[in-house]
């Protein structure tokens, strides 16, 4: 592995990644780039202009296997660390956005300027200059292994707040976070899923899939888990480097296509608790032959009919007897609605032979009158209730958590509430200069 500095601008550095397409932000193993509030991206222009230090920047020399017209090798750059930083210059001068109120003047040199309120276009010609000509510490590795660049990573945001979803990433492999990034990316997870900013930011969408994956394995492997819990997402990373197999991403790529072809939009009841519980049950209704749109249908009304799921989604949710009680409910009210226990037992040639026939008879229709009440009560509310019923719905996915249940728990299985700008930053007690993000 060899370690060399650059010696690149703000300008040199965006038209590479504008024009000559030499360097991106896409590595494998980047963490999903979390949204900057303006303060947070404005105190970074300010620290640039006001010389407050800046970390550096961490990139991945490859060759292209091209060259120019003058038959130099190009090489291509991948941000490993710094790409929230650049990103956020890069619109600025794009003109995305203006510099919030509260940025205070700069002084270039030996002038000072107020920059609070303007776009890049309404600075003045000496500050969008030295704006311009600014220099990262920019840090490139060539000739690095995997294994090496996973522990690059690691290792520099060793001391950065990275939620342990975040830091599953480089346990993983970069083969299988490449896989994972493309199922993450797709509409399914962006556009049907109900994520919230703040759980997209803790990379919650990658955690569920994972405990997706750990639960398939389970199912269809010798997998053994004690959890979901985020301690487990990380041990279950490591076990799948190397070792995650065409047939295993095969299988989970049609159960993600299955179900993005079952829900057109966002679907409120899609939410982290619920997810690997629905790709475990796609996985069945694909093999029972259910259509998307009938599965569709029944994920509806299993929110709407079904009241004991409720209760495996209360405090300490990712244990296992939790997990295993929320899988059982939902297959069981599967079971019954598409009446697969009745196409069972008319494959089955002993079922007759084994019961009299007039008790036979007489069981078939109790148990059909049975089930036709049991869903014309679910369905049937009065007046009374139907003001009630959203929020009896909502209940079957929103956790409870108690006081003692664990940080990670609840930030874990529990969607937290939308957070505005002003609160987050009050919060966390502290304004950054700059973020140290990856």
């Amino acid at each position: 592995m060899i370690k060399t500095t650059l010696n690149w601008t703000i300008k040199n550095l965006k038209a590479m990644h504008d024009s000559k397409e030499t360097l991106d932000f896409d590595h494998p193993i980047q963490r999903q780039s979390a949204q900057w509030t303006n303060l947070q991206q404005s105190l970074l222009v300010h620290s640039i202009l006001a010389n407050f230090p800046v970390p550096a920047i961490y990139v991945e020399k490859t060759d292209s296997a091209e060259t120019d017209d003058k038959g130099k090798a190009i090489y291509k750059y991948s941000v490993l660390d710094g790409k929230q930083r650049m990103t956020t210059i890069f619109s600025f001068i794009n003109g995305d956005y203006a510099l919030n109120e509260e940025t205070p003047a700069a002084e270039v040199e030996g002038e000072t300027y107020e920059l609070a309120g303007k776009t890049f276009e309404e600075l003045d010609e000496d500050v969008r200059q030295e704006l311009l000509r600014f220099k990262f510490s920019i840090f490139a590795f060539e000739d690095a292994t995997d294994d090496e660049i996973e522990e690059i990573f690691f290792r520099l945001n060793n001391s950065t707040p990275l939620s342990k979803p975040q830091k599953a990433r480089p346990l993983m492999g970069t083969e299988n976070a490449r896989f994972i990034n493309q199922i993450l990316t797709g509409s399914f997870f962006t556009e049907k899923c109900n994520f919230s900013k703040l759980q997209l930011r803790k990379s919650d969408d990658m955690c569920t899939l994972l405990q997706s994956m750990m639960l398939l394995d389970h199912k269809y492997g010798d997998y053994e888990y004690a959890s979901i819990s985020a301690d487990e997402v990380m041990k279950y990373s490591a076990a799948i480097k190397n070792n995650y197999s065409d047939s295993q991403k095969d299988l989970l790529l049609e159960i993600i296509d299955y179900l993005d072809e079952a829900f057109d939009d966002k679907e409120k009841m899609l939410k982290k608790i619920n997810i690997p519980m629905v790709v475990m049950m796609a996985d069945v209704a694909m093999k029972k032959d259910i259509e998307p749109n009938e599965f569709h249908d029944w994920f509806l009304y299993f929110f709407v009919s079904c009241k004991d799921y409720s209760q495996y989604c209360s405090s300490g949710s990712i244990k296992k007897e939790k997990v295993n009680g929320r899988l059982s409910t939902m297959e069981a009210h599967f079971t019954k609605h598409f009446k697969l226990e009745d196409s069972a037992e008319a494959e089955d040639p002993e079922s007759e032979e084994d019961t009299p026939e007039t008790d036979s008879d007489d069981t078939v229709d109790e148990e059909t009158t049975s089930d036709n009440e049991e869903l014309v009560d679910a369905c049937e509310t009065s007046s009374e209730e139907e003001n009630a019923e959203t929020s009896d719905t909502e209940s079957f996915t929103e956790e409870s958590e108690s006081e003692d249940t664990t940080q990670e728990e609840d930030s874990f299985m529990n969607p937290p509430a939308e957070v505005s700008e002003e609160e987050e930053l009050s919060d966390n007690n502290e304004v950054y200069l700059v973020e140290q993000d990856a």
